[in-house]
């Protein structure tokens, strides 16, 4: 493999929900630093990852399209990058400068005109008179702006600023470029354009980080795919996968099974004969209700319930539910005579997992107990599970059977 241009080691970055929180929190922080003290590295009240224990690398000539739904970690990813955002964990290491195309029209001066902006732009980018004026014509020419050029850029709609900036920043080529849905706004033979301009520049060596909602743009540009969801790295890998893999979580192949009648259907919290608090695992010595873990590792779950009835035998249901209510397996202690003994001493069971199949995804844990098929009690989202890719391949289905060899004589 090429060398590494970029390279992310378990990089996060958390944000505040509220002003008055950030404020606080950013006071905190500022006093441990000026103190010498660590960073605090749980969240707090009101915080959330945007970027969560992300790891990935790209080499040198290669585009990486960053996919995931809106809110995902995307553009917060690239701002990392660009240094807009600072650090909370992890580190980065560049290699290369980088050229960024993250902020549509910031970087264009409003009461200027077309032709100023060029010559201000391309100025800053480090180009000569001389350099600017054999390369103006060509910058015109594929923005299509030359009948507008010379209009103050604030009359410009979307579409023309991003023809314009595109056109600047791409006018000779960079080390490291970060895109980020500038070519949404163009119309399809604009985006063509760019996107030919984008190989040409991987074959002379540029690095290209390339968010983008349009599938058929990623699948034309990127060499590799990197999804997020909700922050976390959920699969890294050749574009049909992910994308696969991306219509999944965003419950696609419910649109399929609905109209057949195979959708299950999400019970409503019950309580009843027996209440469920809490449903864990075992982390560092400590119980998390949300847990990273990767495809085939084992999984240790907790249990803690209240119940009204005693000596009485129920099953333990543990149900995986995908964030658009699709049930992808489900753990049922009846299938092989393991029914729960309900009596005044026993507060909690323990489940264990020790591989565990689900394919690359969030999934939410649901559980409760059944007696003659009819709910006791039954509690929605006790538990999130992050399962990330490992070196398995992508295309396993949604669920991967461990199994045990041997030699048929």
């Amino acid at each position: 493999m090429s060398q590494s241009v970029v390279r992310f080691e378990r990089v996060g970055k958390k944000f505040c929900r509220t002003t008055k929180a950030s404020i606080l929190y950013g006071l905190a922080d500022l006093t441990r630093r000026l103190f010498r003290r660590p960073r605090f590295k749980e969240l707090r009240s009101n915080e959330f990852w945007a970027v969560d224990d992300l790891s990935f690398e790209v080499s040198a000539g290669e585009c990486l399209g960053i996919i995931g739904p809106n809110g995902a970690g995307k553009s917060t990813l690239l701002k990392l990058i660009n240094q807009d955002y600072r650090l909370d964990t992890g580190r980065i290491s560049l290699t290369r400068d980088v050229t960024s195309l993250i902020r549509l029209g910031t970087g264009l001066q409003p009461m200027l005109t077309g032709r100023e902006n060029i010559y201000i732009k391309c100025t800053e980018l480090g180009l000569t008179q001389f350099e600017i004026d054999s390369l103006y014509d060509s910058m015109v020419d594929f923005s299509g702006l030359s009948a507008s050029i010379d209009l103050p850029v604030k009359q410009y709609s979307d579409g023309m600023y991003a023809r314009l900036e595109f056109s600047i920043a791409t006018c000779v080529p960079c080390d490291l470029l970060l895109i980020d849905e500038v070519l949404s706004v163009g119309d399809i033979g604009f985006q063509m354009r760019c996107l030919r301009r984008l190989e040409a520049f991987k074959r002379q060596g540029t690095t290209i980080l390339f968010v983008s909602h349009s599938e058929m743009n990623v699948r034309q540009i990127a060499d590799r795919c990197l999804l997020l969801f909700e922050g976390k790295a959920i699969a890294v890998g050749l574009s049909d996968a992910v994308f696969s893999r991306y219509y999944e979580l965003i419950g696609f192949s419910n649109q399929l099974i609905a109209p057949d009648g195979l959708l299950s259907e999400y019970p409503e919290t019950l309580e009843g004969a027996v209440t469920l608090h809490a449903l864990s695992a075992l982390v560092d010595g400590h119980e998390r209700s949300h847990v990273d873990c990767s495809v085939g590792d084992p999984l240790t779950l907790w249990v803690r319930y209240d119940h009204k009835v005693a000596n009485t035998l129920a099953s333990l249901v543990i149900q995986f539910w995908s964030p658009t209510g699709y049930l992808i397996a489900s753990f049922d202690s009846s299938i092989g005579s393991q029914q729960v003994q309900l009596c005044p001493e026993i507060k909690g069971l323990r489940l264990e997992f020790p591989f565990l199949g689900l394919a690359p995804g969030i999934y939410h844990l649901a559980a409760g107990f059944r007696v003659d098929q009819k709910w006791f009690g039954y509690s929605r989202e006790l538990m999130t599970l992050s399962v990330m890719q490992n070196d398995l391949n992508l295309r396993q289905g949604l669920y991967l059977l461990p199994g045990t060899l041997g030699i048929h004589e």
